[in-house]
């Protein structure tokens, strides 16, 4: 059936509250179609906006008995929500919540809720759980895919979090998963859970603020810059900072051109949990390098990621590209300022690209339970924010990008990692790794999508 002769029914089906928006040209639909990346934006045949949880279990048995198409967007930063004239995008930003149990610290999520609000709810009630540096990211699509944390040492990663999830199969069922009525799917949902179903709620485990190493419930934040010229001297120090697991540091040494100046230059964005009274002591080779800045202060956990709002701007053709490294290599970072010249040179609108190196002087904290999720003994990430605005630059910068990656990967080509929620491309085993692994996921995927309702992923 046609999705304009299949939709009737569809307006029927819903309560009054839902929007079902047909027409490109009208504010609303423009406004919901909006996305943090333009890359790959097509224009659906229609926007429909459930309110409730009855009503997406309406929407997907409507579909899968009409054969129309759909993805889910949540938060809008996934570059995979985006659906031809011929299917549907649910878009959930009129259905979320949060609810924080305070005596345990758990937190029932739903819908299109945003990662700073989920914070926000906990650190109001004593909490904190694992969340990226993505202010206006979908929380729920964010755990799904793993969820790579601020926090990892201490929480591990954003999949590890999930204690339950309700989920609308491919057929419209609505399961509640938790690890005695549908352990094998908790195992999947567990950092493969976009591929199962649609998941309206999760409960995620929070932690309390004190596990953060003071009693303030902060982590210390600050940025230390110095020009490009000096990247290899940088990166040479860099390297045993990095090793040194006697502190809790983390975070990125960027390559980039800032704005209002534009002036390129090597930025250390870092952070240190802990007494932040500490900080300063742990980044001491920095401090001595005597950076052209060099500024840092506590910052409440919910927070911490306030400084990037800039980042979650709408629009441009912006996309992450992840991988996972064993190492860092000093002499490959300093090729990569040379790539990033390059790039800026022959595709200027890519000014706001930022080639970064991520790291955790900690170890990833592992959970007591096996699942998709299998990328705790990563503390490395090549971690590349691609940002340009040329449609007609689209493959070069990916091609710059590429190269990058190769470099920081190195002779190393088996041994590496791509991250589920950056990529959705190349070698399934590098995002799954481990035949067992693998195998156990395909299974499940038959089980309960076998007709690729939620993407094919897993069954090629």
């Amino acid at each position: 059936m046609t999705l304009s002769k299949a939709l009737p029914e569809l307006r029927t089906a819903l309560t009054p509250s839902c929007e079902i928006l047909t027409d490109p040209s009208d504010a609303n639909f423009v406004e919901h179609l909006k996305r943090w990346t333009d890359i790959d934006l097509k224009t659906p045949g229609a926007i429909v906006l459930p309110t409730s949880e009855g009503d997406c279990q309406k929407i997907v048995k409507w579909a899968s008995k009409s054969s129309i198409s759909f993805v889910v967007k949540g938060g809008g930063h996934s570059e995979w929500s985006t659906i031809g004239t011929d299917g549907i995008i649910i878009d959930l930003s009129l259905y979320k919540g949060v609810v924080v149990d305070a005596a345990s610290g758990v937190a029932t999520i739903t819908g299109s809720i945003l990662s700073k609000e989920v914070a926000s709810a906990l650190a109001e009630a004593g909490y904190f759980t694992a969340l990226g540096n993505g202010n206006t990211v979908g929380a729920i699509g964010y755990f799904l895919g793993g969820g790579a944390s601020i926090t990892s040492s201490i929480t591990g990663f954003g999949s590890d979090q999930i204690i339950s999830a309700r989920v609308i199969t491919a057929k419209g069922e609505l399961l509640d998963v938790t690890e005695q009525s549908y352990p094998d799917l908790l195992y999947g949902i567990r950092g493969a859970g976009q591929f199962f179903g649609l998941i309206t709620q999760l409960v995620v485990k929070g932690h309390p603020l004190s596990a953060l190493g003071n009693d303030k419930g902060v982590i210390w934040a600050g940025s230390f810059v110095f020009p490009l010229a000096r990247a290899k001297e940088v990166a040479s120090v860099m390297k045993h900072l990095m090793d040194d697991d006697s502190h809790g540091t983390a975070g990125l040494m960027m390559i980039m051109a800032p704005p209002p100046a534009r002036n390129p230059c090597l930025v250390i964005a870092a952070r240190f949990t802990g007494n932040p009274d500490d900080a300063p002591k742990a980044y001491k080779v920095l401090y001595d390098l005597k950076p052209l800045v060099a500024q840092g202060a506590p910052v409440p956990i919910q927070n911490a990621s306030d400084g990037r709002e800039a980042l979650a701007a709408k629009g441009g053709f912006k996309r992450f590209g992840v991988v996972g490294l064993y190492r860092f290599d000093e002499e490959s970072f300093v090729k990569t300022v040379d790539m990033w010249k390059d790039l800026v040179a022959e595709c200027p609108d890519a000014i706001n690209t930022a080639f970064n190196f991520q790291w955790d002087a900690r170890p990833v904290k592992k959970p007591e339970f096996e699942s998709a999720m299998c990328l705790h003994d990563i503390r490395y990430w090549q971690n590349n924010l691609i940002w340009h605005t040329d449609p007609k630059n689209r493959a070069k910068v990916d091609e710059f990008n590429d190269k990058t990656i190769e470099i920081m990967r190195g002779e190393d080509v088996a041994n590496f990692a791509d991250f589920v929620n950056g990529t959705r491309v190349g070698p399934i085993h590098r995002r799954y790794k481990g035949e067992q692994r693998l195998a156990r996921l395909r299974s499940l995927k038959k089980k309960w999508d076998p007709t690729g309702v939620f993407t094919d992923q897993l069954l090629l």
